[in-house]
């Protein structure tokens, strides 16, 4: 998965005939991990129609994922999101779907623990 986590892009999309490809190889990079193979997982997503803010929205989520423990996980107003790439415009900058490459370890309220993707 290689040591700094990004986006991973599992299902393409073929803009001339408006087809999907898996991305099998992908998505084993992360659900094959040692760390994540035979674990429970809970799968967070956003969907909807493009350019409403999807990646600006899973980077809140990403921010939070990682600042979990700090009462002030927003941060200042000037801190840059980082992690799905987003631009502002009316152009497309993502398509498919893409999947975090870093799984966050969550306890549930009975103590159990899940993986959580994003």
């Amino acid at each position: 998965m290689g040591s700094e986590a990004h986006p991973v892009q599992i299902v393409d999309v073929n803009k001339d005939d408006h087809s999907f490809t898996l991305n099998t190889e992908a998505l084993a990079q992360v659900l094959l991990a040692p760390e994540v193979r035979d674990k429970h997982v809970v799968v967070l997503s956003v969907a909807g129609a493009f350019r409403k803010g999807k990646s600006f929205l899973l980077d809140f989520m990403l921010r939070y994922m990682h600042r979990k423990s700090d009462n002030n996980w927003l941060g200042q107003d000037d801190d840059i999101l980082t992690g799905f790439s987003w631009r502002g415009g009316s152009e497309p900058e993502t398509t498919g779907i893409q999947l975090w490459s870093k799984v966050f370890t969550v306890q549930k309220s009975d103590g159990t623990e899940v993986l959580s993707l994003l």
